[in-house]
């Protein structure tokens, strides 16, 4: 029986499996996906890599201030720039002077930070829960392999509506805590990643660019400006707004879905980026949190020590995740100590 099941590998979930291990815990991840990082995403295609999640790293924190630095010295991260222009229909411009701040990115890929925690931790991929139950000291959770993972803990740090369906029946005792996670509200996303040919030339204001109330599109990035000694063609990034995306939700045609956003930005920034010689689709139905629940972790002893961690309990981004999962580690040494 492990001390904590961590559910999820992305930053909050490596960053709460790593404190835990540290604490002297037996500590195992479950994570579905063959992959790490959660919205951390990378997609290696057409001879190079994308990353079609999470765009960017920014700092707000001193302590995460240190652990984006820790990464800078092993090469994780990397500046990227200092300007994320705004487009609108009145046309494209430079930030405010106190939105000018240091984002970073990953040259070889978001997927590189979750390879780099996951380094010396206990992690079960391609494999999805689908039963939760207890006796008197211990979680059961049942695999689609119908395998039982026993554990005295569970950190899950998998989004509110993809973790009531399995633990609400369980969680009956314990309404407060259901409640809690009924007000977490997402938004989805729909993601191209798009390649170019290289006779086109890139000006330096498309690295990346914040889409201002557009009926479409929310984010377009010139991802090749991550890796530019690797790129052999101009590769973007179109991220569509929660309402379009609501919109296309049931539409099982990516392509469909795809085409309007090259057309957006095609007509927004030049009439190239509507015809790429390649181009996919991916689409976030957990994308974005529209309602937190304003707290870094959300825990409770009843039935037996269950920790909810992640970017949609306090915040948006990967600094909010990093700081849930140093929360979630915390709570969890004290429901099992306690």
């Amino acid at each position: 029986m492990k001390d904590v099941i961590v559910i999820g590998a992305g930053m909050a979930g490596l960053i709460c499996a790593q404190q835990l291990k540290q604490a002297g815990l037996d500590v195992t991840i479950v994570e579905k996906s063959a992959g790490l990082g959660g919205r951390m995403a990378t997609r290696r295609l057409q001879g190079t890599w994308v990353d079609h999640g999470a765009q960017l790293i920014a700092v707000k924190s001193d302590s995460f201030g240190r652990f984006v630095r820790k990464l800078q010295e092993k090469r994780i991260v990397q500046e990227w720039t200092r300007n994320v222009y705004q487009l609108s229909s009145s046309g494209l411009f430079p930030p405010e002077a106190d939105q000018r701040h240091t984002r970073y990115c990953c040259p070889l890929g978001m997927t590189a930070i979750a390879k780099y925690l996951s380094a010396d931790l206990a992690i079960i991929n391609n494999t999805r829960i689908i039963g939760v139950s207890h006796n008197d000291d211990k979680w059961q959770l049942l695999t689609e392999r119908q395998e039982t993972l026993e554990t005295k803990a569970i950190v899950s740090t998998i989004p509110a509506p993809q973790f009531l369906p399995l633990f609400e029946e369980v969680l009956a005792p314990a309404p407060s805590f259901v409640q809690a996670l009924q007000s977490v509200k997402f938004s989805p996303s729909v993601t191209i990643m798009a390649g170019y040919s290289a006779s086109n030339e890139v000006p330096i204001e498309w690295q990346a660019i914040k889409c201002i109330n557009d009926p479409i599109l929310d984010w377009i990035s010139y991802d090749s400006s991550k890796h530019p000694d690797k790129s052999s063609q101009p590769v973007f990034v179109l991220q569509s707004n929660a309402e379009f995306a609501k919109q296309s939700m049931e539409e099982p045609d990516l392509e469909i879905v795809g085409k309007p956003l090259l057309h957006q930005t095609g007509k927004l920034l030049a009439k190239w980026l509507a015809s790429p010689e390649w181009w996919q689709v991916h689409r976030w139905r957990y994308a974005i949190v529209e309602e937190s629940l304003g707290v870094s972790c959300l825990s409770t002893a009843i039935p037996l020590a269950l920790v909810c961690a992640g970017d949609w309990c306090a915040g948006k981004n990967i600094e909010a995740a990093y700081h849930s999962g140093i929360a979630a580690a915390e709570s969890a040494i004290e429901l099992i100590k306690s």
